[in-house]
Formats: structure tokens, sequence, C-alpha cells
């Protein structure tokens, strides 16, 4: 019963513009969006002491209590403005309305009690498992569980203004949708962060591939062995060291990418997206994966910011000619690849003049066009073609 009314409440957040469900106010919205900035910010500390340091094999460190501390004041926060919407002294009895729950707020609901769930049994997990060490820490169920919970809480900006009538926002108003969006895109990447061309990066750099190089025996620079003899050669002393390497920059990209530009593209379509909004998003993301690294690469703070911008430049051109300022569908689809394109040139120019870059030019600019793909595909799938299919009967 109460997941057919789960579902029920889902399937009404389409009319809760036409007044069936209560929609809360800007100062509601932002204030909500205001304190997850608190826990997502230290879950970005908590990981850079598992990344950065070794022996981390309390639970209760300080980067968790300013965690757990932040996700209790939240779940308090919107217990506080869900019950404000019930209108107690109204009704008989003190059973919650789901229908009176705002809209954006019954999925933040959903990811506070996921939280709640995956908390507890992180610690039993830890005390029935011990502490992960590197890769395995962000795929133990308990953590996995804890970030799911992260982004759907952290997408309450994004779905609750969506509900509301606004279409053009100035930059204040479009506040709690770009905390929404920084704070998802920021979950995203922590989630991938080991797959994030800003958090594990070092795979073109000229030392990483130098190293390997020089103290390993790689098919890919002896060709006495194939790269399947390299991959299947179980005790041999080769291993296919550039393989592995090269397919981690190239995913990198591509996850990145999607990590990106996924939620910006979606608000274009949504809304006129101040300008200025954009920039500060990547802005932000930017500051949030340098806590990762210990502020070791904060230059490639310069691609996002050039890449935010460039996009807020775009939109604002290409959504002038339009009545409601919006970005069209195809003005959708020319972004996603330009921007990629800007983003990926920058970045590899930035870590170039940084770090030097250890691919081959067949490599590296095989990159810039998988990464100005990826961008296109992004873009396509949020704005695809607005006509309908054209059926094509068979001849008889």
């Amino acid at each position: 019963m109460a997941t057919q009314k789960l579902a029920d409440l889902a399937r009404s957040a389409p009319g809760a513009a036409r007044g069936l469900r209560p929609i809360t106010t800007w100062r509601e919205d932002m204030t909500t969006m205001a304190i997850g900035v608190w826990p997502i910010t230290a879950m970005f500390f908590d990981g850079r002491g598992h990344n950065n340091k070794t022996g981390q094999e309390s639970f209760f460190s300080i980067a968790h209590l300013f965690l757990y501390a932040g996700l209790t004041v939240l779940g308090i926060w919107v217990g506080v403005l869900v019950t404000r919407y019930q209108g107690l002294e109204h009704r008989k009895t003190l059973m919650p309305d789901l229908s009176l729950i705002p809209v954006g707020y019954g999925v933040a609901i959903l990811g506070l009690i996921t939280l709640a769930i995956g908390g507890p049994t992180d610690f039993i997990w830890h005390s029935a498992y011990g502490f992960e060490v590197g890769v395995d820490a962000i795929y133990s169920p308990p953590h996995l569980a804890l970030f799911f919970g992260g982004l759907l809480l952290c997408s309450t900006g994004i779905r609750s203004m969506w509900a509301k009538q606004d279409i053009a926002l100035d930059f204040k108003r479009f506040l709690p949708v770009s905390v929404s969006t920084t704070l998802f895109i920021g979950v995203a990447g922590f989630i991938t962060m080991y797959l994030s061309a800003f958090m594990t990066n070092v795979t073109p750099t000229s030392d990483f591939v130098h190293d390997y190089q020089t103290h390993f025996k790689d098919d890919f620079s002896d060709q006495t062995i194939s790269l399947n003899g390299g991959l299947t050669g179980y005790g041999d002393d080769q291993w296919p060291y550039y393989y592995y390497s090269a397919s981690h920059g190239m995913a990198s990209m591509i996850i990145t990418t999607l990590v990106l530009f996924g939620p910006i593209l979606l608000n274009m379509r949504r809304w006129r997206v101040p300008f200025g909004a954009t920039t500060m998003i990547f802005t932000g993301y930017g500051l949030l994966v340098n806590i990762m690294t210990e502020y070791r690469d904060i230059v490639l703070i310069i691609p996002l910011i050039v890449t935010g911008l460039a996009i807020d430049v775009m939109a604002r051109r290409l959504g002038g000619a339009r009545e409601d300022g919006r970005v069209s569908l195809g003005g959708i689809r020319t972004i996603g690849p330009v921007a990629a394109l800007i983003l990926w040139v920058t970045y590899y120019a930035v870590l170039a003049l940084d770090k030097g870059i250890g691919w081959e030019p067949t490599l590296w600019v095989g990159a810039l066009i998988i990464g100005t793909m990826t961008g296109f595909a992004v873009a396509f799938l949020v704005a695809p073609p607005s006509y309908g299919p054209r059926l094509v009967e068979a001849d008889n």
C-alpha cells in the first residue's frame, strides 16, 4: 500500500505546477541546498583522507562526523519543511498526507531514508569486514547506498524548481538550481573518481608514461608478444601497461564528459540559464575535486572555468533569437560537442604545460575526438529530434 502511494505521488509530480501539490518558496529551496553543501563538502574531505593517507581505519573520523552531522541537520530541515505543508492544525490525524509533500521533496525523503539505512549499515559492515582500501571503498555496498541517497538529496533543488512556472530566471533566482547541479555533479564525480579526468588524471602525463616504460616490460614496446598474449600470458614478465593506461585515459574522458554535460544541457532544456550560472557550477565542481587531490592539480580548474564561460556565452547567443530566451534543441546539440572540444583542448593544453603529455599524437589527438563525440552524444540524448518517426510501410 505504501509503495503504491509513493508511485501515485511520483505520477502526480507533473501536476504540481497546476496546484495539485504544494510548491516550496525560493527561500526554502535555497536553504535546503545551502545546507546540502555542508555534508557533500565533508564527503570530499573524507575521500581526501582515504586517497592521500594510509591507516584510515576509524569510523569516527572528523570528516565522518562532519558528514553525518550535516546529513542530520539536512534531514531535520527537510522534516520541518515537509511538516509545514501538512496543515496539521486543520486535520484530525497526525498521519502524513503524501499528497501534501511539496514537489521535489518526496524523493528527498526517499534519499534520507536511504541514508538512514546506509549509515548504520556502513558501521556494521566495517565492523564485520574491516575498512576497505583504495578502489574497494567506492564499491562497498553501504557506501553505494550512501552515494545514491546523496544523489537523491542533491537533486532536490533541480526537481523543486522544475515544477515552478518560471522559465527565464535571473542569477539569484536560479541559485537553488545552480547549487543543486553543482552538488549533483560533485557526487556523481565522486562515485566515478577513479575514472575522472580531474581526480585520477595521471595516465596521459609524461612522468607516468616514463615510469612504466622504464621499469616494466610492456608488450606495446616489446613486440615479441602480442596484446592478447600479454593479457593472457599469466606468469610471464610482460604486461600490457600501455593498453590499460590508454584505455583508462579514454574511459575517464567519456565518463567525465557524461557527468559534466548531462545535467548542464538538461538545465538548458528547462530554463533560460542565466549568464554566469554554468561558470559557477563548473568552478564549484573544480573546487570540490581539488579537495580530493590536496590542490596538487589546481591548475586543472582553468579548463572548467573556460568551458563554463564558453557555454554561458554560447547559450546567451543561441538563446537570444527565441522569445523565452531558451536554447533550441539544435542549439543544445551544437553546444554539446563544441563545449566538449573546448574542455578537452584546454585540458590537454594545461596538462601539457603543467606535467607534460606522454602519449603519442595519435592517442591524444584521438582523445580530443573521443571527447567531442561524447559531447555530441550527450547533447543528442538530452535534445533528440523534435519531429516524430516516419513510419515506412512494407510493399505489398
